[in-house]
């Protein structure tokens, strides 16, 4: 079963990014995106040829550490300072209610009852502005410290799945990853979500390769689960983390016993420990829940996939957010129905139009939601340039175009050489991807089955990038090009 579930996910994986990068390349084509494409052909020929990271040696890592520390936070500091950006849309709503919230008020009642995992990080962010104000300049040093903690969470986890010197790189290419750069000077809840998933994974990882005792798992196995469900209410993708846990748990993490009875026994044990992690998880979501209910005084939704599920099957908008869908929203609202209803008949006409969609006008929607979530790294920059405040040092609009080039450039590259690190996995015997890294293509793939159906942004795979840092790391160090020769053969 292992190595089937490796082979089906690391196909579809493959099947995944060789899609993403022909939509990239054809349905909007320009010479901008075929120079991109040739670019990267061009560097890892040369990379084939001169494999310099695969000879170096790492006698001492912390050096090295300190000083991708030093210039990660350099980069960032530096364009906050040169960028400045006022709150709007989204990213008011949470400025506003974490204002509210420090001084002890409530703001967007109803709308906290539909979707109450905006409350999650207003929360969160509330208590930095209680204790060093209420300003946004707080959010984005925040930011800054969140970026901080997701490299070296990074670093570890490639540490602890290979070894220091796939660490070093994994961070160093997180640390000068553009988008990760230019988020920052937003409030946005994406930088939290993304270190409370790290977290994750990294305690999982350690339960699971360091702690032997059943009693000691299943008290690790708990906190991950309570700790999912605070998360679930930063954003809800914190689900398609627990499905990937429990199928990495159940189906890799698995050790041959020719003893049918240890067999069955370890299987039953498995299985208790993923049902205590989903049931864990379950029951404080559901305590977090009804805490929001009990603070915003509104009864809140339990499902609150009905908008994203409409917005996602939008074929004029390509399952974006549309003015017609928000409207759709505020007609049902105005009709006084609670939050429940209000998503139980977003979902049936978001299922309708489903149906009322041939093939054809379905594929053509998935791939214009790929374009918009996958086929990108730019929109970051959009996301400032809407917002710009007047008072920034650097005009981003006159730079746009080298900056859009950069982002999706750099993303491209390691989006496939995070692939590539699969096609070229194995060294004679032995693993080069090792199991526990098929947790960050079953987040990455549960990701992207998710927004098949529901709403699509580009800055909703922020979360993947720091995931992909670890496998494209594997590839740049650990290539073999006589391996490639011996495929060949």
């Amino acid at each position: 079963m292992e190595k089937v579930t490796k082979k089906v996910v690391a196909f579809v994986f493959i099947i995944f990014i060789t899609i993403t990068s022909l939509i990239f390349v054809f349905n909007e084509f320009s010479t901008r995106n075929l120079f991109i494409i040739l670019g990267i052909i061009i560097i890892l020929a040369l990379y084939y040829k001169f494999p310099i990271l695969t000879k170096w040696q790492v006698n001492k890592a912390w050096p090295y550490l300190l000083s991708i520390v030093a210039i990660s936070l350099f980069l960032r500091i530096t364009w906050i300072y040169l960028v400045r950006a006022i709150p709007i849309s989204d990213f008011y709503t949470y400025h506003s209610l974490a204002t509210a919230l420090s001084e002890g008020g409530i703001l967007y009642e109803k709308f906290l009852s539909l979707f109450p995992h905006v409350f999650g990080y207003s929360k969160v962010l509330s208590v930095i502005y209680s204790l060093f104000g209420s300003n946004t300049s707080i959010a984005v040093i925040f930011n800054i410290l969140l970026n901080l903690g997701i490299l070296l969470l990074v670093y570890y986890i490639a540490k602890s799945l290979f070894d220091e010197k796939i660490g070093i790189i994994a961070s160093a290419i997180y640390a000068f990853w553009p988008s990760q750069i230019f988020y920052n000077p937003l409030v946005l809840t994406e930088p939290f979500f993304t270190f409370g998933l790290l977290l994750l994974v990294a305690a999982y990882l350690y339960m699971v390769k360091q702690v032997s005792k059943t009693s000691w798992r299943i008290v690790g196995f708990l906190a991950i689960g309570v700790a999912a469900g605070f998360l679930k209410f930063i954003r809800p993708a914190t689900t398609i983390l627990i499905i990937s846990l429990v199928i990495h748990y159940l189906f890799l993490e698995h050790k041959y016993n020719p003893d049918k009875q240890v067999k069955i026994k370890e299987i039953l044990c498995r299985a208790a420990l993923c049902l205590l992690l989903i049931a864990s998880s379950t029951i404080t979501s559901r305590f977090v829940l009804d805490s929001i209910e009990n603070t915003v005084g509104v009864e809140t939704a339990k499902n609150t996939s009905g908008f994203y599920i409409l917005a996602g099957l939008n074929v004029e908008s390509d399952g974006r957010w549309s003015f017609e869908d928000s409207a759709i929203l505020e007609s049902l609202i105005a009709e006084e129905l609670s939050s429940e209803d209000i998503h139980a008949a977003l979902t049936e006409m978001g299922i309708q139009r489903l149906k009322e969609m041939d093939l054809i006008t379905f594929i053509r929607l998935q791939i214009n939601k790929n374009t918009n979530m996958w086929g990108n790294d730019n929109r970051s920059i959009s996301y400032i340039q809407n917002s710009i405040d007047p008072s920034s040092l650097v005009n981003i609009t006159k730079h746009s175009t080298w900056l859009l080039l950069g982002a999706d450039a750099y993303y491209f590259f390691f989006l496939v050489t995070s692939c590539l690190a699969l096609l070229f996995m194995k060294n004679g015997t032995k693993e080069k991807i090792k199991n526990g890294s098929y947790i960050l293509y079953l987040y990455t793939l549960g990701t992207v089955a998710a927004h098949l159906l529901v709403e699509v942004h580009s800055r909703y795979h922020y979360s993947v990038i720091p995931l992909l840092c670890i496998p494209a790391a594997v590839f740049l160090t650990q290539f073999d090009k006589n391996q490639l020769v011996r495929k060949s053969q």
